[in-house]
């Protein structure tokens, strides 16, 4: 089932309202996002409309450290399908990629990576799997 794509104006006008009514509180903002017609949520989700923390935080309700949070504030949601490197966690470096609409956390060392993570918990796992190593 195709659908045509949806007007930038549209979204716009959306996201508008939400970050309006949410004065950039993030859990305000998931929820409303959360309330949202898939394929709107989705579009806003991968564009310019949002930032990535605003996205990371939609998916894995966690909040990383100020680096991480600092870059992801900075760095457009759009910028998420290219990964986002969110900085350094036990001599480990952590990406933030948005992998055919799903979330994913990468752990690499300097040379290759050694793990990914997806879904809703992939923050959490990664973390977890840096911690037990």
């Amino acid at each position: 089932m195709d659908f045509e794509p949806i007007p930038f104006s549209v979204l716009s006008g959306i996201v508008d309202q939400i970050l309006e009514d949410c004065d950039e509180d993030v859990v305000c903002t998931r929820m409303r996002l959360a309330g949202l017609e898939p394929r709107f949520r989705d579009a806003i989700l991968t564009s310019d409309l949002l930032n990535a923390w605003q996205v990371f935080f939609y998916f894995f309700q966690e909040y990383p450290n100020d680096e991480a949070r600092e870059i992801l504030a900075f760095t457009p949601a759009s910028s998420l399908a290219e990964g986002v490197s969110i900085g350094e966690y036990r001599d480990c470096l952590l990406t933030f990629v948005m992998d055919n609409a799903h979330p994913t956390i990468i752990i690499s060392d300097d040379l290759q990576e050694m793990r990914r993570f997806s879904g809703a918990q992939a923050y959490q796992q990664a973390i977890n799997f840096i911690d037990s190593e």
